[in-house]
C-alpha cells in the first residue's frame, strides 16, 4: 500500500498550506500595531543619522542614512570633503572627532538646488579619525558619525 493513497495523507497535503496562510494572516492581525510609517521630520527637532556599512571598509562607499534621507560622502586625496544629498539642505556643518577636535565648520554649497556640499580640510584627516555633521532640512537637523577608514585604499 502506498503512502499516496492514504486518504488522511491526502486531506492532510490539501488542508496544511490553507492553514499556514491563515495561520500566517492571522498572526499579522494579532501582533499589527497599525500601520507605522515615517512621519515628516519636524521643525526644530533633531535626527540621528546612520553610518552606512561601506564606511567602514577601505575603498568603500560612505553615508549617512534615515530613512529616506541619505547623505553620501567622498573624501578625495587632497583633503576635501564631497557630501551630495538627494534634498536640498539648509546648511551643512563638519568637524573632526580625533587627537585634535576639530570644532564645527560650516560647509559650502556649490550647487543651486543645495544638495551638494564641500569643506577644505586644511589637512587630510587620518583614517582613524570620526567625521562629524549636522544637516538642517526644512528647519529640522539631521545629526551623525562616521568612520573614515573608507578613505584608506583597498588593495
Amino acid at each position: 500500500m502506498s503512502i499516496m493513497t492514504n486518504k488522511h495523507v491526502l486531506a492532510a497535503l490539501l488542508v496544511a498550506p490553507i492553514l499556514a496562510v491563515l495561520a500566517w494572516y492571522g498572526a499579522g492581525q494579532f501582533t499589527d500595531d497599525g500601520e507605522q510609517q515615517a512621519a515628516p521630520a519636524q521643525e526644530g527637532t533633531s535626527y540621528p543619522l546612520i553610518e552606512r556599512p561601506g564606511c567602514r571598509y577601505p575603498g568603500g562607499k560612505c553615508g549617512l542614512s534615515n530613512e529616506s534621507f541619505r547623505l553620501a560622502i567622498v573624501v578625495l586625496p587632497t583633503g576635501q570633503l564631497r557630501m551630495t544629498s538627494a534634498v536640498p539642505l539648509d546648511f551643512v556643518l563638519v568637524g573632526l572627532k580625533s587627537a585634535g577636535n576639530q570644532g564645527p565648520v560650516k560647509a559650502s554649497s556649490v550647487s543651486a538646488e543645495q544638495d551638494r556640499w564641500v569643506h577644505n580640510f586644511a589637512v587630510m584627516p587620518s583614517s582613524e579619525d570620526r567625521l562629524r555633521v549636522v544637516a538642517g532640512v526644512s528647519g529640522a537637523s539631521m545629526f551623525g558619525e562616521v568612520a573614515l577608514t573608507f578613505t584608506e585604499s583597498s588593495d
